[in-house]
């Protein structure tokens, strides 16, 4: 596998498991008599009460804030087209882009980045959710999974961070007084009047 794909496809295998799990005992509780049923609350509740695991508003939240994130991230891959890698570097007849949500921070994919990682925790560990209601929090297998999965997401928004200053170097010198004159209009990294 591509180096460079280990992180998105890491990052949808946390989310699909933890959303699976979380609906798979959402439909288990809400159709008792399908066969399956038993053998999923078997399989994914510790001990918790199946009962307590629905759509609460720090569930809509943290889900409003993943898709939002989401939808910030794809923009930007759409606004920057070719000139958008993984890795930072200046692309064969590069251009400064500057519409879009350009317009309003410098990087606003890694915005979007911390908006799915704030929705990640919001969403997972409000009650109501399959992690806090399900028990397994309360095994060694839960507590290194949620403890490895919230290094690696704190990592990843704080090392997106730290690629914006290294970004704003290189267009600095690449594209010099057009890079000033946007970095005046838009003077935030990731969010408005805050960063």
């Amino acid at each position: 596998m591509n180096s460079s794909l280990i992180i998105p496809v890491s990052w949808q295998a946390m989310m699909w498991l933890l959303g699976f799990a979380e609906a798979a005992v959402y439909l288990a509780r809400q159709y008792p008599s399908w066969s399956y049923s038993k053998i999923i609350l078997d399989k994914l509740m510790f001990g918790g009460d199946p009962n307590r695991i629905g759509m609460t508003a720090p569930f809509m939240l943290g889900t409003g804030l993943i898709i939002a994130g989401g939808f910030l991230r794809w923009h930007c891959y759409r606004v920057l087209g070719k000139m958008f890698t993984y890795e930072v570097s200046i692309q064969r007849n590069h251009q400064l882009v500057t519409t879009g949500p350009y317009t309003v921070v410098r990087h606003p994919g890694y915005s979007g980045v911390w908006m799915i990682i704030a929705g990640i925790f919001i969403w997972h560990s409000s009650p109501g959710s399959w992690v806090a209601e399900s028990g397994v929090m309360k095994t060694i297998g839960g507590k290194l999974f949620a403890g490895v999965c919230a290094t690696w997401l704190i990592t990843l928004g704080t090392g997106g961070t730290m690629r914006t200053k290294t970004e704003d170097t290189i267009l600095s010198q690449e594209f010099g007084q057009q890079w000033s004159i946007w970095a005046q209009r838009v003077p935030y990294m990731l969010f408005p009047y805050i960063y």
